[in-house]
């Protein structure tokens, strides 16, 4: 995660694990970096979730992509940490 440290880190919640792979090769097949990780329980509301970590530079890219790849999203927030 250290790579998105400079500018900033995004992250997209999604549902399932499942969910976030799909999310990851979707953004990856789009030239953009991505990483699955374990969403903040505390912050997601509703236990275990995963998230898709990007830069927030590419904030705007990643919401059209996933939507397009008919993929839900929870959440997009900032991340402080990761």
């Amino acid at each position: 995660m250290k790579e998105y440290a400079s500018r900033g880190v995004c992250l997209a919640t999604l549902g399932s694990m499942t969910q976030a792979l799909r999310a990851q090769t979707a953004l990856t097949n789009a030239a953009i970096r991505a990483e699955v990780v374990k969403a903040d329980s505390a912050r997601t509301k509703r236990g275990c979730a995963y998230a898709v970590a990007f830069s927030c530079s590419q904030q705007e890219n990643v919401q059209q992509i996933l939507k397009s790849a008919g993929i839900r999203v929870r959440e997009y927030y900032e991340g402080d940490s990761v």
